[in-house]
């Protein structure tokens, strides 16, 4: 995976420019292509039907599931935009903005491209045999095209370029990483509740327009009303890449996440039930503001902490996870189809189908990785 998620293919390097390479960011990614994984092995036997293949639920275990991806939800993505944002300076800087710019349209487009036309039509097939059989294939897949789970690609690779013209139009002078020790707890503090309190205001109009549950067809963005936080989210990590603040923040912030995490789940969660659609919509931007940057700093504050080496086997999950990310939809499909005549509750199959895709995600990204072509872009 050598950038964002390699998985986003946008920094070349998982380091700011001079610095040693951050293994522990790697090790971010890794964890976060498995929980990929887990979301929509969650939603294959869960309540959410919005996956390539579902079983309905008969048990109440699903409901477990469910609170898995709506925790997902709220963070998970934000997380993965912030940290592919943090790169995206030092790949700019090296490359100049048209370089950057075209690179992105062939790492992040490729792949993007390669999962609509090769992905998605074998992900697809068994929906369209069990349930439209009676329209021919292409007609199906023409009219219901969207880039899946390949969205985040699509929509980091609108933030490079919308960040490489900025710097064009700017021409700004090139700014080399500042600092090396801890920052400020006061001014760290500070700055994350600030950016909540942007993004919580900005969550709660947006979602006024743009409700939870709202899907925009052809453009496939499943969580629009998340919008506002992918975006902050990215541009957080822009601007806190020129400072190191993934590095130099203190680890007390942890205990700043998830103390925020909990106290808006205690007192939004109930709002969020209401039956009053404004209500519900302002306490969940709220909620999702700050569950979204509240637990994206326990997560890395915990990977700086305890995973800031690598190894053989690590070195091979990070190679591999950008190529597991474009083509994991085809592999949890096979693999649920294999499962259907496993009769368990659902939260066992769903332990099931996790256990067996991640080898056979990495297996199969690693085979086809052998390609030199695909290798160059993913």
């Amino acid at each position: 995976m050598n950038t964002e998620i390699r998985a986003a293919a946008a920094a070349d390097t998982a380091r700011p420019s001079g610095r040693p390479r951050l293994h522990w960011i790697d090790t971010v990614r890794i964890a976060l292509t498995i929980l990929v994984l887990a979301h929509h092995c969650a939603v294959t036997y869960g309540n959410i039907p919005v996956w390539f293949y579902n079983e309905p639920p008969h048990d109440p275990s699903a409901s477990a599931l469910d609170i898995l991806v709506v925790i997902n939800q709220s963070y998970f993505m934000g997380l993965f935009f912030l940290i592919s944002g943090y790169f995206v300076p030092a790949s700019l800087d090296r490359k100049g903005p048209a370089a950057f710019a075209r690179d992105r349209l062939i790492r992040l487009g490729l792949p993007l491209l390669a999962f609509v036309i090769l992905v998605r039509p074998l992900a697809t097939l068994w929906s369209w045999r069990t349930n439209h059989a009676d329209v021919p294939y292409p007609l199906y897949y023409v009219t219901s095209i969207d880039p899946g789970p390949t969205w985040f690609l699509e929509v980091l690779l609108v933030f490079s370029l919308i960040y490489a013209g900025y710097r064009a139009l700017t021409s700004r002078a090139v700014r080399k990483p500042e600092g090396d020790g801890k920052l400020r707890w006061i001014v760290a503090a500070g700055t994350v509740v600030g950016l909540i309190v942007i993004m919580g205001i900005l969550m709660a109009v947006w979602r006024q327009f743009v409700p939870d549950g709202t899907y925009w067809p052809i453009v496939g963005l499943p969580t629009p009303s998340f919008l506002p936080q992918y975006a902050l989210m990215f541009a957080a990590g822009v601007l806190a890449a020129r400072r190191r603040w993934l590095e130099r923040m203190p680890g007390s912030l942890a205990f700043v996440g998830a103390g925020l995490a909990v106290l808006a789940a205690i007192f939004l969660g109930p709002v969020l039930m209401s039956a009053d659609p404004v209500a519900s919509s302002i306490a969940g931007g709220v909620a999702m503001a700050v569950l979204g940057v509240g637990l994206s700093l326990v997560v890395l504050v915990i990977f700086r902490r305890f995973a800031p080496g690598t190894g053989p086997i690590r070195q091979f999950l990070s190679a591999n996870a950008f190529a597991v990310y474009v083509i994991h939809p085809v592999v949890l499909v096979a693999l649920a189809l294999l499962l259907q005549g496993l009769v368990a509750p659902a939260i066992v199959k769903f332990a099931v189908l996790l256990i067996l895709s991640i080898p056979a995600c990495w297996l199969l990204a690693a085979l086809l990785r052998r390609i030199p072509a695909v290798r160059k872009i993913i």
